[in-house]
């Protein structure tokens, strides 16, 4: 007789049978040739990178599957043009030990980045764009596709503008691609106050931002260099979840801060732009102050290695001083009480571009002036006007004013320096030269008639002038002396 089993037990037994049925199905199916697609002809008339390319596209005969990307997505292909195309699937499908029945995973790469892969190995084909080529050239490198590799870095440097360059000099670091960080380095700084203003510069890392603003030969504007870095530690900060204040923008910049040539600013440029915020410490900022004032002491952590104030690029040109007065009496002075202008008249023996003028400052105590410079030509034409007000140290006699753009002189010319000047009574000059040549430049001086406080020739204000020579002034824009 036979005996009835319990319910429960007949379902259970029940189940297990359909769930092994359930599996000798996807084995047989697994094991069956791939249906073939409803076209007549796809083989005749065709290259052979087709022919493997449609297979691929159509998954006939493949043999291994590949579960890519963090979601496991199931991509197949053949290990015969894996093996021929990769040395490193080559060690992967021929070992002794090698599986390919079971699929291959690969978490750490996106399908997209995969297939466009398989795409290259099966048809020597790729389709490549800023937004993708970087992970095909890891994928490229990590399977030792060199040709893939070799498309992509050209690809790269086709394809490099201002806009995208801190982006592919971020990658080259991460990749290991030492040969394209370094032209990607290059083109930086070629192009720096362009490539510093781009979004990507924000983007990068604490290294690479470092091998960008401590370069030499980085062709931008210090002004330009001290923004940039400002943005990137805002974005710093907000990468790691903190307010976005000047304290936590220092921390955020660390000896970055140090990188930037506030020297290389003028005195009313790192006013306005530096010093008016908390960045920089109110030590920090007496230091740079005081080296515009030509104030000889300590400069921190701001001086070079050889502990030199940093003030220059490669890219820099030379600011020269001709100086005309050549001495100044400490118990005398210089004073400004009837309002009335300092001036000199002078010409010069080949074409100069006229940055600047020296003048003397307060000989008692620190003291703040206002001060209107005009220049104008034989004729009257008046070819600057510039006011501003400058802060002087007394242990320091004379300090600079560079002009908010350059003046080119022309050679035997002749010109007029006029400054008007409101504040404390300063230091002078005397013993006064008519003629000094500098750099191969002479410079003549005479009276000149508008000059009714006194300065002349012999004596007075006015001690020096600023000057570059015009064969080498193409390095740098006048729009940097903004």
């Amino acid at each position: 007789m036979f005996r009835l089993l319990p319910l429960s037990l007949d379902l259970k037994i029940t189940n297990l049978v359909i769930n092994r049925l359930k599996l000798s199905r996807r084995r047989l199916t697994s094991a069956m040739p791939t249906i073939l697609p409803p076209h007549s002809d796809w083989q005749t008339g065709k290259t052979l990178l087709e022919c493997t390319e449609f297979m691929l596209k159509h998954e006939i005969a493949c043999d291994v599957t590949f579960l890519v990307g963090t979601t496991g997505q199931a991509v197949r292909a053949h290990t015969f043009i894996m093996i021929s195309r990769s040395p490193i699937f080559a060690a992967m499908f021929c070992s002794p030990k090698a599986e390919t029945q079971k699929p291959i995973l690969i978490p750490d790469m996106e399908p997209k980045t995969f297939e466009s892969l398989l795409r290259y190995m099966y048809s020597d084909r790729v389709s490549l764009s800023k937004d993708n080529v970087g992970d095909v050239l890891q994928a490229a490198n990590k399977y030792c596709v060199h040709g893939l590799s070799e498309i992509c870095r050209r690809f790269l440097k086709e394809n490099l503008d201002v806009d995208n360059a801190c982006f592919f000099l971020q990658f080259a670091d991460r990749s290991n691609e030492d040969n394209l960080f370094k032209m990607f380095l290059d083109f930086i700084l070629e192009n720096g106050d362009e490539c510093l203003k781009s979004p990507s510069f924000c983007e990068m890392s604490r290294y690479c931002v470092e091998k960008v603003i401590e370069a030499d030969d980085l062709m931008a504007c210090e002004l330009d260099v001290w923004k940039a870095l400002v943005r990137w530690a805002e974005a710093e900060c907000e990468r790691k979840g903190v307010t976005t204040n000047d304290d936590n923008i220092r921390h955020a910049m660390g000896n970055l801060i140090y990188l930037v040539r506030f020297l290389r600013m003028n005195s009313d440029m790192f006013a306005q732009n530096v010093a008016t915020n908390d960045i920089l410490t109110t030590k920090e900022v007496s230091w740079i102050f005081r080296f515009h004032h030509h104030a000889i002491g300590d400069i921190g952590q701001f001086s070079n290695k050889t502990g030199r104030p940093c003030f220059r690029r490669t890219g820099d040109i030379d600011i020269v001083r001709c100086i005309r007065l050549q001495q100044h009496p400490g118990s005398q002075w210089w004073g400004y009480s009837r309002g009335l202008p300092d001036g000199i008249s002078f010409t010069v023996t080949r074409p100069v571009l006229f940055c600047g003028i020296v003048l003397y400052g307060c000989r008692t105590t620190k003291s703040q002036y206002e001060i209107s410079i005009n220049l104008t030509d034989s004729s009257d034409t008046q070819l600057l006007s510039d006011d501003m007000r400058v802060e002087t140290n007394p242990d320091v006699p004379t300090f600079d004013i560079l002009f908010r753009k350059k003046i080119e002189l022309e050679q035997n010319k002749q010109y007029n320096i006029c400054v008007s000047i409101k504040g404390e009574r300063s230091y002078f000059g005397e013993l006064g030269r008519q003629s000094v040549t500098t750099e191969g430049v002479t410079f003549s001086f005479t009276n000149y008639t508008g000059s009714g406080n006194e300065t002349n020739v012999e004596q007075g204000q006015i001690p020096g002038l600023l000057f570059q020579r015009c064969s080498e002034s193409s390095i740098l824009s006048p729009s940097n002396w903004t």
